[in-house]
């Protein structure tokens, strides 16, 4: 599904089931919407606001459920926040069930099974964070752990209502890099404190907290990998690979994302000041050409057309 970061996101709309189940599954991989009736109508659309991606969906009754009758491939290293605008619905995930109503939501794990049953004609939202991004403010944080639970409903009213705020002026965050960054980080200020009390800290929570500040104070370093993080911090490989399977993810792509996000940082403040080689030196690539790969995959822009904006 494409997702646009400069103009109003498009709605695609269906008129039937099977169509809207197209939809839904290109949103969502592995997502299947079950309903009475064949006619059904629904509306999906979805932009990705710098660093997480919100898909509003408005639609009729149904159950929707993922990962029934098959596993991810991959690790989305993503968490979601399900953000009811209006209606109601039960989530269920993790041996939990929750009710959630008008101003409320849950936190789920995407690439495990969940399912939502809407009771009513809904409207959401949909907030994809990276699981990497939470780990660096709640180093705590265990998906596995906390997904299919309700977060704080007083601070969900208030997300909610700036994530309406955001949706409705898109023009405006298109036009100033800068204006949409602040969104961003306020957005994903909001959706954390919202999640804060589901957090809590497991065994690992210290040295998740070592391996994180070492990778963070080493990015520069072009060697960092996994055996160089264990062998600095005293401890096998394999406690540390285990620090990014329950972050939901790998080391290499936990440094690629965070050299990556400097990169970035780099580039808007730098303004076209600074060479996209050494920026990307700077930020740990031994090869301009492999990060100016990276950089657009995730960016969906170059490093140079990203350091204009």
């Amino acid at each position: 599904m494409e997702q646009m970061t400069g103009v109003a996101a498009p709605v695609r709309r269906s008129g039937g089931l099977d169509g809207w189940n197209r939809i839904v599954g290109d949103a969502f991989t592995g997502c299947v919407v079950d309903a009475a009736a064949a006619r059904f109508e629904g509306g999906l659309a979805a932009r990705r606001i710098d660093d997480f991606t919100l898909v509003r969906i408005a639609a009729q009754p149904s159950r929707v459920r993922r990962w029934a009758d098959r596993r991810p491939v991959l690790r989305s290293g993503t968490a979601l926040l399900h953000l009811h605008i209006a209606g109601t619905g039960v989530n269920r995930q993790g041996g939990r069930e929750v009710a959630v109503h008008a101003g409320e939501g849950a936190l789920c794990d995407p690439d495990a099974f969940y399912a939502i049953d809407f009771l009513t004609p809904y409207q959401m939202f949909v907030m994809e964070l990276p699981v990497d991004g939470i780990l660096r403010r709640q180093p705590g944080f265990d998906l596995a752990r906390a997904g299919g639970q309700a977060i704080d409903p007083g601070r969900t009213k208030l997300l909610l209502a700036f994530l309406g705020a955001a949706w409705d002026q898109v023009a405006c965050l298109g036009e100033d890099a800068e204006w949409r960054s602040c969104v961003s980080r306020v957005a994903t200020d909001l959706a954390l404190q919202a999640i804060a009390p589901v957090v809590e800290a497991g065994p690992d929570h210290g040295l998740r907290r070592r391996v994180i500040g070492f990778i963070a104070e080493h990015l520069a370093d072009p060697g960092l990998r996994t055996s160089a993080i264990a062998a600095a911090l005293g401890v096998c490989p394999r406690s540390v690979q285990g620090v990014f399977e329950k972050m939901a993810t790998t080391a290499s792509a936990f440094i690629l994302q965070q050299r990556l996000r400097l990169a970035a940082e780099r580039l808007r403040a730098e303004r076209g000041r600074t060479s996209i080689t050494a920026i990307a030196y700077d930020c740990g690539f031994a090869d301009s050409a492999y990060f100016s790969r990276c950089f657009h995959k995730h960016f969906g822009v170059s490093p140079r057309q990203f350091g204009m904006m």
